[in-house]
Formats: C-alpha cells, sequence, structure tokens
C-alpha cells in the first residue's frame, strides 16, 4: 500500500513562497496518483504513519511528529530546502541524528553547488539534487504568443527580484567588531562580483587561505555566507537593472526597489511567488538572473519567465546551459536553445543581449514559444515528484513494516 503523503504548508517566507510551492506540491502529487494532504503541524493534528515533506523547519525537532522519533515506526520524512546548505538549521538535522542517525530522514536541494559539504558535516545524511519545478498552472495560453500580442506586451524586460537594504547591510557590519572580519567579508564579496562564477566557498578558500587561516570549517563559512551574499546580491543586481535605462523596465519586487528605479525603469510593486509567472507575461523579455547563493544552480525564476511566455535572458551558469541549452547569441539562434546565456563578468552584458533579442522581434518570439514548451514538457513539479519519492523510499523500513 502506498504511503499518505502529508505535507506542512503553514511557513512565513518571503513572497509566500513556501505556502505556495506547498500548495502546488499538492496538486502535483495528486496529479501523479499519489495519495498527498495537506496538513499543519498542530498537535492535535499530527500523523502517525507514511511520509512527511516539509520544507524550513526551526533549529528544534520541538513541533514534527512524534512518530518520527519512535523506535520502529515506519514514517519517514524529505525535506526539501530551497537554499545554499548553510541556510539549514543544523541543530535540528544533528538532534535528528542522535535519535537514529538520520534514517527515516532524506535531504533534497535544487541547489546542487557545495553539496559535498554536506558529507563532512552529517556523514549519515542522504540527499539528492532535484531541481526546481512550476505548477501546470503558471503556464500561459500558448497560443497567445503570436507577434501581435507579443508586440504589445507592457514592458520590453521584466525583473522579478528582491535585494536587502544598505542601511541593514551597514547595521550587521557595524555590529562586527573585528576590523579582520570586516576585511574579510568585503574582500571575498568583492571577489564574488569581479568573478560571478566564483562560489562563495571557493572565494572563501582562496580569501582565508590566502592570510593562512584554516579553511574547510563548516562554522566558519556559515557565518559569513549570509552578510557576504546580501553585499554581492544588491551590487550585482542593482547595476545590472541601471545599466537598462532606456529601456522600458517592469521591476517587480521588495520595496527597497522603488528608490532605484527611475526614468524609463519602473517599480512595478510586489509580486508574490505565485504571481512571478504572471510578472513576466507583463515583458517581451525576462530578465532571469539565478540566486546569488550559489553560482552554477538555478532557481525556479527561469522556469517562470518561460512559463509566462517571455523570451528568457539567464546568466552563464552550468546547469542552465545543461538543462536548458542556452545560446550565447540572439541573431545566430540555435534552433533547439530555449534561453539566452549572458556573462555576468561584465554587467552591461546582460543589456546588449536584451538589444540584440529587441532588435530580432521574430527570433525573441520564437526563443519565447520554445522556453514555454520546454517548461511544460520538462519544468512541471509533476516532472519532480517520482524523483522526490524515490529518494525519500529509500529510507529503510522497520522489519514489521517492511513489503
Amino acid at each position: 500500500m502506498q504511503d499518505t503523503i502529508w505535507i506542512h504548508s503553514l511557513y512565513q517566507s518571503q513572497f509566500d513562497l513556501l505556502g505556495a510551492m506547498s500548495e502546488e506540491l499538492l496538486e502535483a502529487f495528486i496529479a501523479k496518483g499519489y495519495d498527498a494532504r495537506i496538513f499543519d503541524l498542530s498537535p492535535d493534528n499530527m500523523p502517525t504513519d507514511g511520509t512527511l515533506f516539509f520544507m524550513n523547519t526551526s533549529n528544534s525537532l520541538h513541533g514534527l511528529p512524534p512518530a518520527l522519533f519512535t523506535p520502529d515506526s515506519s514514517m519517514r520524512a524529505i525535506q526539501y530546502y530551497v537554499d545554499h546548505p548553510f541556510g539549514l538549521s543544523d541543530g535540528s538535522i544533528d538532534q535528528w541524528n542522535q535519535i537514529n542517525a538520520l534514517s527515516n530522514y532524506r535531504l533534497a536541494l535544487p541547489c546542487i553547488d557545495d553539496a559535498h559539504l554536506l558529507r563532512y558535516r552529517f556523514p549519515n545524511l542522504i540527499h539528492g539534487w532535484i531541481p526546481h519545478g512550476i505548477p501546470r498552472s503558471a503556464l500561459c495560453d500558448l497560443d497567445s504568443l503570436t507577434p501581435e500580442n507579443f508586440a504589445n506586451r507592457e514592458f520590453d524586460v521584466v525583473v522579478t527580484s528582491s535585494v536587502r537594504p544598505q542601511e541593514e547591510i551597514d547595521e550587521a557590519i557595524a555590529e562586527i567588531k573585528d576590523p579582520g572580519m570586516v576585511q574579510l567579508i568585503n574582500t571575498i564579496a568583492n571577489m564574488m562580483i569581479r568573478d560571478p562564477q566564483l562560489g562563495y566557498v571557493a572565494a572563501c578558500d582562496i580569501a582565508l587561505g590566502s592570510k593562512g587561516i584554516i579553511t574547510g570549517k563548516w562554522m566558519t563559512q556559515r557565518h559569513l555566507w549570509g552578510l557576504v551574499i546580501a553585499i554581492v546580491n544588491r551590487f550585482r543586481r542593482i547595476e545590472t537593472v541601471k545599466a537598462l535605462q532606456g529601456l522600458k523596465v517592469g521591476v517587480f519586487g521588495s520595496d527597497e526597489w522603488s528608490k532605484h528605479c527611475t526614468g524609463t525603469i519602473k517599480y512595478a510593486g510586489q509580486a508574490s511567488y505565485a504571481q512571478c509567472a504572471d510578472a513576466f507575461s507583463q515583458g517581451r523579455i525576462g530578465l532571469a538572473w539565478g540566486p546569488t547563493q550559489f553560482v552554477h544552480s538555478y532557481s525556479e525564476r527561469i522556469m517562470q519567465a518561460m512559463a509566462g511566455g517571455a523570451c528568457v535572458v539567464a546568466d552563464d551558469r552550468l546547469m542552465v546551459r545543461h538543462d536548458f541549452n542556452g545560446s550565447m547569441s540572439a541573431t545566430h539562434t540555435d534552433p533547439t536553445a530555449t534561453l539566452f546565456d549572458w556573462s555576468g563578468t561584465n554587467l552591461t552584458n546582460a543589456r546588449e543581449k536584451i538589444d540584440e533579442l529587441l532588435a530580432n522581434p521574430d527570433r525573441a518570439l520564437q526563443q519565447a514559444i520554445r522556453g514555454r514548451v520546454h517548461a511544460e514538457n520538462t519544468c512541471l513539479w509533476e516532472h519532480r515528484v517520482d524523483q522526490m519519492f524515490n529518494l525519500v523510499d529509500s529510507c529503510p523500513r522497520p522489519a514489521a513494516h517492511a513489503v
């Protein structure tokens, strides 16, 4: 008999990301024939068997179903963590490991960068790479992608993004009392800004190792990670958008963007995670940059832009090339390419790619159509859930419950 999949859906996350993803995954599991149900982690509503599917958790196991930690229980869990491994609540994983050596816990991540660190930090952890997905409801009507409709979209370019306010970054730096630590943070950030394909861990190795500091310590790297990423993310994204001045640009994202949207660049307001595909449908070009936390993997933004029928321009990443067959030229298009890559080394390079595409509207439209088809054929959550279930199905069963 197939397990019931219990999907936790109550989260507090920016732009309602995790709650919306939970609902999308519920639909996908059901569409593939699984017995999947939404529930909250209230004490009176705890499942006693089946598979728990959750995303974020606190730094404690308090609140998770007790059956997960009961000897001879058949219940198991899979966590889908949509960030870099350094963002994990490692305290809860340590506690789980102490109880049953993580035998009934599996971790899935869309980030393939630095995943090897998990083996050193959590020797008993079994994890797997599962890319982001999108719901079927995000797909625009393919028949609507006509030359006339495409030309009449409100914006030349649509961007969806959040950036951390400079005041918050400055306050966080001011709280650091060690000037040498501040210098390290700035050194690592500047290295990553100069070389966008240099990942955070590699930048740490260079910056710390060249000063005689022992590298590879999880806690040291994790401690610096959040602030470095915030600095790099803010600089890259704001400078890239500023380079689009003169084009009709719609920026959907955090309020911080409003002070940077001037001239032909319009702040279009906040868009929840579930509204991003619709936001991209308002532009001919979707500037779908990847997460700053990692440099080789990608997020849902590319797929949302494709689902919205935009011609996608994305920063050049190994896994983007692998999964989306990117093209570096808008004028000599690979007929199988689903997006255009731009080199982030030069922050004006995205503008150059976008100008090429706007000057070749027929090719931009054909690329948008290929992207929309690709999103439906390969990027729906329905194409991911079997992989998720197979990962958690590798958990050993107690003898009394083995099939």
